[in-house]
């Protein structure tokens, strides 16, 4: 963990040395602050050198010699960090334009400059102080008085625990038979990769299968834990010696010998091997030339990582052979219970919960999340304690890290996973620790605070945006089965993600006990996170002088004043998304090291005037607060994203913020924005906003028609933007001229790259149908709203080759649509809204062949099932709102259109009755 710390440090004196901000100090102060610059890269090269004696001591276990000197790295990290980013502050004037202007600001910031350089000359003596204790504590790096043995523990499969077996399986039965299916296949070599997050049963399961003498009639049986690190030659020297326990004599052998030796031996027996917990591909590679692909012989992987078993799945070396995958899931919650209660009430209760125990047992099975290995420990432990309420109770809440000596050997398992995980992504990992349980972690958020706290690298030589950096630690993190995927846009790309229970557990226990991140201000660290409305926190705060990052998810007003008044110098993350507060301290303008700073969903109603002096801040959120303008002269030279958007009613229609005066004509200002969502059209702000050439998303309201020709200038400016929003004044009632935005697709030149467009939204009356539409080759998701057309728009959209969503809402005055022959063939969503006329869709063989979801709202004219509806074979969803009752009548059981919608797997009507949603299923 302080390897992580360490780590991104070292990364910050880098960008600090490489950004040359001394040289802008002026010939004397240069003289007096002569000795910084060499501390700063003394310390960075130290850092280095420690950073790889942290990998070894950070994954030492009951050392506490180690353990106190990894906590001294930790703390000295931290105060390095803080004076860094103390240093970067007061020497912020060299982003401005002129000398003069540079030694203004530097001869007001001498005093404290001259503070920084007494204070780095500290921490060098620190660093190397801390360097010269790992020389006497005989601390060594990773790659030093290591071994690859395997040892003896790694033969075998393990024990299998209770829970398993003859008396019930820890994973359903079917993933048994499968693998014993594949086992016995006539298939002449097969590699099958069992993949799932740890103590899901991956072991479990195949030890079950492996122990099993009579399933596949193998010769020979070999089972290898692989240890973290190993030499191909100990692997091969292994396996020969479960094979052929008599072949010692090849024990000093090198490994193309023992290779050459092992595809001799094994020319005519049929083989099964396990590879169990493999974290690389790189010893398959290896040793694959040594296993003959014949007799109808298996190599079973187990790995907790996806991206490893795609990987091994794919490698040149698998290319001859037949592959098979089996992904382990978490078990439902029947399936949960039934395991839970078969370990703790076994014995004399045969299995059956007392009904007395019934809330507290329900709630210890949730809390495993479906992980069956914390199930049959828990329920282990549960059933050696008394059978009584207020027992039950108090041993329900035992950690699952540090608990009881069987838990504390599941607690290594989930440990070797963190410990696995690239510095970088370490504390990515932990961070997500600091929201509630079961909390749906929205991707664009979790990046900008991580992107805020400075963990994410920034790619050296590369074009790649460290948003779009962070977004590739979310996919590892993902494939190693650290996060989980909870909801996805229509496009299958990521938006919401949670921690499984457990692993938050993990993550949770070692944020506190490193000091990365506490709950309510119940020790001290570097990050609090309030989840709940708890008075402890108050005690704590004053405590917490060198605190990084404060987010609160649930708090009550009564606290909300203590919570904002507390003055954090090195605070860079305020995110009050929710809390009950009307106001923050003028105080915050002076955290120079803000970041992040969120106000969503509060009652501020105004912002600090002097809020430009936070000029390292990245991300600006005030979504739905109650604040109606920015503050005057607003120029934030770092600012990455702005969110401004007041409020949306319920027909969709956004409320936005007027921009201050010339807030984007500054260079200074217009660097780094991707996000601006929210802006109020008008005369200067159209033509303003195309220095922001950066934009990635863009959302723009109240746009008349004066605007157009402007305001498409702008954007066509914006060469990287792949989400507009566009609303037209009158809420989105008025008309929107956008005809020149893009070339269409006949003019775009050879070699010349069509728009990036990936999501478009155009509220407001069309009075034609731009020709630019067929040129959005990238465009996946289309809505459009009140726009007016009287003519079928779905001809110029259906040869769009990536659009998979579409929604009209009032766009479309007539009575037909006509979804053309081999139309639409990416779509797989339409939403239909309010399109007041239509009473007949037509759908020609061979349109929409990838449709699964029909939306149909308020279509009061549309009065039947389209007659060719079975040709949407593909469909598997119709959703109805607010529809005319002749068209429910025909799809119930005995409607005329009920053959229709057979093969469905859902359809349901919505309607709202007395202020209440209702819902009739038409699917049994």
């Amino acid at each position: 963990m302080a390897e992580a710390i360490v780590g991104a440090l070292a990364l910050k004196i880098t960008y600090v040395l490489a950004a040359n901000l001394l040289k802008t100090i002026i010939l004397e102060e240069r003289k007096r602050l002569k000795d910084m610059e060499d501390n700063l890269r003394f310390i960075s090269e130290e850092l280095d050198v420690i950073r790889e004696l942290v990998k070894k001591a950070d994954q030492s276990e009951n050392d506490t010699v180690l353990e106190a000197w990894v906590n001294q790295v930790r703390n000295l990290a931290y105060k390095i960090e803080g004076t860094i980013d103390e240093f970067t502050y007061f020497m912020g004037g060299g982003k401005k334009k002129t000398f003069a202007e540079k030694a203004l600001h530097l001869a007001g910031n001498i005093g404290p400059l001259l503070t920084i350089a007494e204070n780095l000359e500290k921490l060098r003596k620190d660093v190397t102080d801390v360097g010269d204790r790992a020389k006497r504590l005989n601390i060594s790096g990773p790659g030093e008085g290591s071994s690859s043995d395997i040892g003896s523990s790694n033969f075998g499969p393990p024990e299998v625990p209770y829970g398993v077996g003859t008396e019930g399986d820890e994973q359903p039965k079917g993933y048994e038979k499968l693998l014993i299916e594949w086992l016995e296949e006539d298939e002449q070599h097969m590699k099958i990769i069992v993949c799932g997050m740890g103590g899901i049963g991956k072991t479990t399961l195949v030890s079950q299968v492996y122990r099993r003498s009579r399933i596949g009639h193998f010769h020979c049986r070999a089972w290898i834990t692989l240890p973290h690190k190993i030499e191909t030659r100990d692997v091969l020297k292994y396996i020969i010696g479960q094979f052929f326990p008599d072949m010692q004599e090849n024990v000093g052998a090198d490994a193309s010998r023992l290779g050459r030796i092992l595809a001799q031996k094994l020319q005519e027996r049929r083989y099964l091997i396990v590879f169990d917990d493999v974290w690389n591909a790189e010893i398959w590679n290896n040793i694959h030339t040594a296993l003959p692909r014949s007799n109808r012989s298996r190599i079973i992987f187990t790995t907790r990582d996806h991206k490893l078993a795609s990987k091994l799945q794919q490698s040149p070396s698998s290319s001859s052979l037949i592959n098979r995958v089996l992904q382990l899931e978490p078990l439902k919650y029947d399936q949960a219970w039934d395991l839970f209660r078969r370990c703790a009430f076994r014995g004399g209760l045969e299995g059956r919960c007392p009904e007395e125990l019934h809330d507290t047992a329900s709630a210890i099975v949730r809390r495993c999340d479906g992980l069956p290995h914390a199930i049959v420990l828990l329920g282990d432990h549960m059933r050696a304690v008394n059978h009584s309420v207020p027992t039950w109770n108090d041993s329900a809440t035992i950690s699952l890290i540090d608990g009881n000596e069987e838990l504390k050997k599941m607690s290594k398992k989930l440990m070797r996973s963190f410990h696995d995980l690239p510095y970088y992504l370490k504390n990515c990992f932990l961070y997500c620790s600091a929201f509630p349980k079961d909390y749906r972690i929205k991707r664009k958020r979790i990046i900008r605070l991580w992107i805020a706290e400075g963990f994410v690298e920034k790619p050296e030589g590369s074009m790649m945006t460290l948003e779009k950096k962070a977004e590739d630690y979310l996919k590892e993190l993902t494939q190693k089965s650290m996060l989980l995927v909870v909801r996805a846009n229509h496009w299958e790309r990521p938006k919401e993600y949670r921690m499984h229970d457990v692993a938050r557990e993990l993550a949770m226990w070692i944020s506190k006990k490193q000091k990365f991140c506490t709950e309510h201000g119940d020790c001290d660290a570097y990050r609090l996170s309030v989840t709940k409305d708890n008075n402890s926190f108050r005690n704590g705060t004053d405590e917490m002088p060198d605190l990084r990052s404060l987010l609160v998810f649930a708090i009550d007003e009564s606290v909300s004043s203590t919570l904002v008044n507390v003055g954090y110098k090195l605070l860079g993350v305020l995110d009050l998304q929710g809390a009950s507060i009307e106001s923050i301290p003028i105080s915050v303008v002076n955290l120079f090291n803000l970041k992040y700073l969120s106000l969503r969903g509060t009652k501020v109603r105004v912002l600090p005037k002097s809020l430009r002096k936070l000029r390292n801040l990245q991300t600006l959120d005030l979504r739905y607060s109650n604040i109606k303008e920015l503050p005057g002269g607003l120029k934030l030279q770092s600012l990455r994203h702005l969110f401004i958007i007041r409020s949306v009613e319920e027909n969709g229609q956004y409320e936005g913020m007027q921009m201050p005066s010339k807030m984007w004509a500054s260079k200074d200002v217009q660097m780094y924005v991707q996000t601006l969502q929210g802006i109020t059209a008008n005369d200067e702000v159209v033509q303003e906003v195309g220095n922001l050439t950066q934009l990635k998303s863009f959302m723009i309201l109240g746009v008349r028609e004066s605007h157009g020709v402007n305001l498409c200038n702008s954007i066509k400016k914006m060469a990287f933007l792949h989400h507009l929003h566009v609303q037209a004044a009158d809420k989105g009632e008025g008309s929107l001229i956008l005809n020149s935005l893009y070339p269409s697709r006949g003019e775009i030149q050879s070699g010349q790259s069509p728009p990036l467009i990936v999501k478009l939204s155009l509220k407001g009356r069309l009075e034609t149908f731009p020709e630019w539409f067929g040129s959005l080759e990238n465009l996946k998701d289309l809505y459009l709203g009140s726009s007016g057309l009287t003519v079928d728009p779905l001809p110029s959209l259906q040869s769009l080759p990536s659009l998979l969503h579409l929604s009209l809402f009032k766009a479309y005055q007539n009575k037909i649509l006509r979804f053309n022959a081999d139309g639409f063939r990416s779509l797989k969503q339409i939403w239909l809204g309010e399109l007041s006329q239509l009473n007949q869709i037509v759908i020609e063989e061979g349109a929409m062949p990838s449709l699964q979801k029909l939306s149909l709202v308020r279509c009061k004219e549309f009065r039947m099932l389209p007659h060719d509806f079975g040709r949407l074979t593909t469909l598997k969803q119709l959703y109805l709102q607010e529809m005319p009752g002749v068209l429910l009548e025909s799809i119930r059981e005995r409607g005329d259109d009920h053959q229709k919608i057979k093969g469905l797997n859902t359809v349901v009507h919505f309607v709202q009755v007395d202020g209440e949603w209702t819902f009739e299923s038409f699917k049994k």
